[in-house]
């Protein structure tokens, strides 16, 4: 509380005055305007390292026999590059970081059937087991059909830019089977990713299948390619620099 406060109008009259309570509060003021923004805080740690994920169009380290001739991981400077394993055929191997890995890649055309192999000598006679019940007779099933064997026939799909440096061609047989084979090119090269380079000759597939494709260039390079339930073939994440020449051989297709 306050001091008491004694004053007069004259010298022979006192008046005390006695402060008040307090009043109550008033109505608040308007809201003052924003302040200034402060400054931007520090940069968060840096994030790990994800995995490395398989190569796209890459360069070929060596060629071994067997998978159990590979090194125990890529020497320095390897560490994107591939090894060849096999001797006449081949499967790609790559590093993941942590272990050796196969890399699926389009097979090469059917080679010609080998010739037949000399009839085996006759096993022995083995025990005779016990007469069987007889059983009822089934009924005569429908004339069956041989399928005609399947004829290689000109692509026509190409789609433009691409052209064609030999003859292209597509196979389809009775079991819903389709493949390409021949090399096309993108002229002056460096085709874009999901570039459209045919589209499917018959039915397309029932999911999209993902192959890979060789590019005509030493050393030899791998790309993906992509058979898409759409009808339409593409060419997926090419490397710089490319040539654009590509083998079809061996991207085939299941339309059943």
């Amino acid at each position: 509380m306050s001091d008491i406060t004694l004053s007069g109008p004259a010298a022979d009259v006192i008046e005390i005055s006695v402060p008040g309570m307090p009043g109550p509060p008033g109505q608040p003021g308007p809201q003052g305007a924003g302040g200034v923004q402060g400054p931007t805080g520090p940069a968060g740690p840096t994030g790990p390292t994800g995995h490395a994920g398989p190569p796209g169009g890459f360069t070929i380290a060596g060629t071994v026999a067997t998978s159990n001739l590979l090194p125990a991981t890529p020497a320095p400077g390897q560490e994107g590059m591939v090894w060849l394993v096999g001797t006449t055929s081949y499967v790609v191997y790559w590093w993941n970081g942590t272990a050796w890995q196969t890399l699926n890649i389009a097979s090469g055309p059917q080679g010609p059937f080998g010739p037949t192999g000399a009839t085996g000598g006759a096993g022995p006679q083995g025990v005779i087991g016990p007469t069987g019940a007889q059983g009822p007779a089934g009924a005569t099933g429908p004339t069956g059909t041989t399928p005609a064997s399947p004829i290689w026939q000109p692509l026509t799909t190409l789609v433009s830019p691409w052209t064609a440096l030999t003859t292209i061609q597509y196979l389809s047989n009775a079991w819903g089977q389709v493949r390409l084979r021949g090399e096309v090119s993108f002229p002056g090269g460096n085709p874009s990713d999901q570039s459209i380079i045919a589209t499917c000759p018959v039915a397309a597939p029932k999911q999209t299948t993902t192959l890979f494709t060789v590019e005509d260039v030493i050393p030899a390079r791998v790309y993906r390619v992509d058979v898409n339930t759409d009808g339409r073939i593409y060419l997926r994440f090419p490397a710089l620099n490319t040539t654009g020449q590509l083998f079809l051989d061996g991207i085939s297709w299941q339309t059943q």
